[in-house]
């Protein structure tokens, strides 16, 4: 209608998977208006519990953690990449558990999983979790965009597939295909055929021969004889 706003809906996710929230605890109303999401209380559990591994510096943690990020990378088909993606990840570790060292415990116990937790239960890409749009993309980063299996060549690239097409022999032909008709029936040509007698029945060439056949273009076959055509 005039006049009236347009929205663009990007999924249906929220009306068939609405979020379930927490809006008491024994009897008291949270001071938060809508309640909190069970995935927000999720996420900061998840983004705590990893802050604390990450701010230990444990070798295994890390070195486990490029264990899945190589593995990832060669069921891709991009195993020249793994050592590369598995160091990327070292160096990430690193870093992450120097910065989380560094900082106070109010920020690294409350702020950050509070911080990671909102940022992943609100932003919604393409209309998807943040962690399933994450996976989609590097998925696709990883082992290429693909459509009904076969990889999608990257925008402004040409690509040329040899395709074979068998075309099937119709009345149309300009030449003569071999092949046995048995009567009855009425066989008609587009031109004039050669016709011999045979002992089981009647032949059809191409090639005129008045000396030894029949001219014809049009051939009646009778009930249990047999036409056959050769070119």
């Amino acid at each position: 209608m005039p006049g009236e706003e347009v929205h663009i809906v990007r999924s249906y996710q929220r009306i068939f998977r609405p979020d379930r929230r927490i809006y008491q605890v024994d009897g008291r109303t949270l001071p938060i208006p809508g309640g909190v999401p069970l995935r927000w209380l999720g996420w900061a559990l998840a983004s705590l519990l990893a802050g604390l591994v990450l701010a230990g510096g444990s070798r295994l943690v890390t070195v486990l953690l490029a264990a899945v990020v190589a593995v990832m990378a060669v069921r891709a088909g991009r195993a020249r990449l793994a050592p590369a993606l598995a160091g990327g990840a070292v160096l990430g570790c690193v870093a992450i558990s120097h910065m989380l060292g560094t900082v106070d415990w109010p920020l690294r116990l409350v702020v950050f999983p509070a911080l990671v937790a909102t940022l992943m239960t609100q932003v919604t890409p393409d209309g998807r979790p943040v962690h399933r749009f994450v996976a989609g993309w590097v998925r696709a980063q990883l082992g290429g965009w693909r459509s009904l299996g076969r990889p999608v060549e990257a925008v402004g690239r040409e690509r040329r597939q040899t395709v074979s097409v068998r075309v099937a022999h119709d009345e149309h032909g300009p030449v003569l295909r071999r092949g046995r008709i048995v009567g009855p029936a009425l066989v008609e040509f587009a031109a004039p055929v050669c016709v011999r007698r045979r002992r089981r029945g009647r032949s059809v060439a191409g090639r005129l021969d008045v000396g030894r056949g029949m001219v014809l273009d049009q051939i009646r076959v009778q009930d249990g004889e047999s036409l056959a055509v050769r070119p």
